[in-house]
This record gives C-alpha cells, structure tokens and sequence, in this order.
C-alpha cells in the first residue's frame, strides 16, 4: 500500500527496521572512485515533474563531485529509450508501461533504435499520479459522463498517455473512434487544449507544471476517480497495466483525495553500463537525499525507501547489478526479489533476442527498419509469433509469481 508521501512513500516496518541494522562498510570507498568527466540525463519536457527533479539534483551532485551532469528533455517516449540505446544518455527516465510497451515494439518503439533493448533500473524518481482531468465548470463527473460527443484530448508522443486515454474511454465504453479526437502536438497542450476548452478531458499527470498552473486557472480542474467496482474496469486495465491504484496525496489541490493509478518511475541505464558506476551514484542519491530533497517539491520521492516499495510491490522491469549491490550491502535485497529479477530478465531476454533476430531478417529481406512502417510490423509480429511469444509483455509480467 502506498502512503502519504510528504515524508516519502515508506515501506513496511520490517523493511525500515532492516535499513536501519545495514551495513556500514563498502568495498569501494567513494573517494577512491574516478567519476566520469560528464554525462547526460534524459528527462521528459520541461514543465514536467522529472525534468524538475533532474535539475534538482544533478547540481547538487555536481558540486558534490565536480562531475558535469547535463540534462537532456525530450518530447516522446520513444526519444528517451533512443537516446539512452544510442549512447545519447546514460541514464533515462522510463516507467513500466514504456518498458513494456518497448518490449512489445508498440507504435514508436517498433524502430531499430527505439526498440526491445536490455536496460536497467538505476533508481526510483518519483510514485506518480496519473488521471484524467477536466475543467472545474465541466459537466463531467464520471467516466459514465462520456459520450460520442465528448471531445478529448490525444497526444500520441508516448504511448502511455494515448493508451491512457483509451483506457479511460473503455471505463465508460467508448472507443477512440467514437468520441471527437482533439490531436496535440506536445505534453503541455495536452493539458492546455482543457483548459481553453477546447477539449472536455485529458490524460495527465498532477504533478507537472502544467497541471499546477491548469489548476490556478479561474476555472479551476477536477479529476475523475478511478472506481474498481466499474462493470469496464477489466478493459480499463487491461489498457493500463503496470500501475498502483491508490488514492492522490501528492500534486494540486484538486487531485489530494482522488482515486488513480500510480506509476513508479524510474531512471535506466544500459544493462551493460559500468556497475562501479551505478553504484557509486546510487550510493551518492541515498547518502545525500538531505541535499535535494527540498530542492523540488516532489523531491523527497527520489529515495531508496521508494525503491524498496517498488521492490515490495512486485517490480516490473529488470534492476542493474550495481543497485543490486548497493541494496545487499545495506541487507534490504530478498530472495524474493532475485526471484521476481530472474523471471523478468528471461522475457526480457527472450524479447531483446527476437527482436535483434527479426531485425536481422528483415535486411536480409530488404525491409526498413528505422521506421514503423506496416510492412516492418507485420514481420515483426510474424517474428514474435513463431518465437512463441503470444501474450503482451505486461500479461507475461502479471503472472510471474
């Protein structure tokens, strides 16, 4: 269960109590440790609540280490594992519903460059809210408020705000195709295109920017609350895995109190990246949180109790050996973890390798591959059925006990 996280989302008591009793020695001292010159990390826009949390701590760490540390925004999904594949960034921010749908080589993921690639988890960011959003004078209440002729916003740059969204339709039975489609270019005109009326509701996160500033407005926003007892929540989840439904304490006023789904975000590195690296910067987050932690509002989330809670959740994407080491020596890693890290690693695996093969056999073929153009998804889709893999990955991942 996720709790109130003024003071961070803490874990169970006997966890804590474990923290406390950690170890003290290290087999490398910090000190000893030759940090890189620099290094890139890839954030979602500005305005939004990771790249905030980016320029909170990288500072920090900088003058900590006199490593320069530059934050690189994007605006897709799709750009941040690129980037982090192409060596563009060390560390990227994803969440399990872009992992998963980079597993599956889901829309933009289905690239050369974009998609199925062996990376890590490096460290919790941030438990965020996602929900769907509408104005304060709105006559929608409920998602059975929701009629062909609601206009609503689609932003198709990642694929978890568009299959966000569709998922919010199916709570009340609609389709895409059913409803008045309000294309955006862009994260913030996703929230904006509400505000100005222009569209009735959007998919979005409380803590950007643009939902503050959204929720400022002399209108005021609302948010609808995610009802488990809805008749569509089976469709409604099967659109939305990988995500923790638990009432809002974080964000604008508006959403303290509502019902939403919840995403642990978190930053990759490549599953190849240097573990001395990942766990002397792991090591540097935990020990010197007090240094940021009020540099952001949402700061206080980046903390190795999250990632501790997203290990007790059930974790959805494979961890890097460097934070691994750090959680050993601090007695917080479990067999039960190991056992969860080895069944995620061999779908993965078995993801990476198809996908590397079928890539291989489309050039034979003469197929292009930097783009996902129909003739590349269909062999894709060919190669992955005769691999056996049926099911999406989020399916595969929900029956790993």
């Amino acid at each position: 269960m996720l709790r109130n996280t003024t003071t961070g989302f803490r874990v169970a008591a006997g966890a804590l109590v474990a923290a406390g009793l950690a170890l003290a020695g290290t087999t490398a001292k910090a000190a000893d440790f030759k940090w890189p010159r620099y290094f890139n990390v890839v954030t979602p826009i500005v305005g939004s609540a990771n790249h905030s949390l980016a320029v909170a701590w990288t500072p920090e760490f900088s003058n900590d280490t006199g490593v320069r540390v530059r934050v690189l925004p994007t605006s897709t999904g799709y750009a941040r594992a690129e980037w982090l594949t192409t060596n563009q960034g060390r560390l990227s921010l994803y969440q399990a519903s872009d992992y998963f749908d980079q597993m599956d080589a889901s829309e933009g993921y289905a690239t050369r460059t974009a998609g199925p690639a062996d990376t890590r988890v490096i460290y919790m960011n941030l438990v965020t809210p996602w929900g769907y959003m509408v104005r304060g004078d709105s006559d929608i209440k409920t998602f059975s408020d929701l009629k062909s002729s609601t206009s609503v916003s689609f932003y198709t740059g990642s694929t978890f705000i568009s299959n966000g969204m569709r998922a919010g339709l199916a709570m009340a039975g609609l389709t895409e195709d059913q409803i008045k489609k309000v294309e955006v270019g862009g994260y913030a005109g996703n929230t904006k295109v509400v505000v100005e009326g222009r569209a009735d509701i959007t998919f979005t996160s409380p803590l950007s920017g643009t939902s503050y500033e959204a929720d400022a407005n002399p209108n005021g926003i609302r948010w609808l609350a995610v009802d488990t007892g809805n008749p569509k929540f089976a469709a409604y989840r099967k659109l939305q895995a990988g995500y923790v439904l638990t009432k809002t304490t974080v964000g604008p006023k508006s959403a303290l109190g509502i019902t939403m789904d919840h995403a642990f975000q978190t930053n990759h590195v490549r599953a190849d990246e240097d573990p001395e690296f990942v766990y002397q910067l792991v090591k540097w987050l935990d020990e010197n949180h007090d240094k940021f932690k009020e540099k952001f509002v949402h700061a206080k989330m980046m903390s190795l109790d999250n990632v501790v809670a997203f290990l007790e959740a059930g974790h959805l994407q494979p961890l890097h050996e460097g934070l691994i080491r750090y959680l050993k020596e601090k007695n917080l890693w479990k067999d039960a973890y190991q056992k969860r890290q080895d069944g995620l690693l061999a779908l993965a695996n078995k993801r990476i390798e198809t996908f590397q093969a079928a890539l291989d056999a489309a050039g034979d073929a003469k197929i292009m591959t930097d783009s996902p153009n129909d003739k590349w998804k269909a062999f894709l889709a060919d190669a992955y059925k005769n691999a056996g893999i049926t099911k999406s990955f989020s399916e595969e991942v929900a029956e790993l006990n």
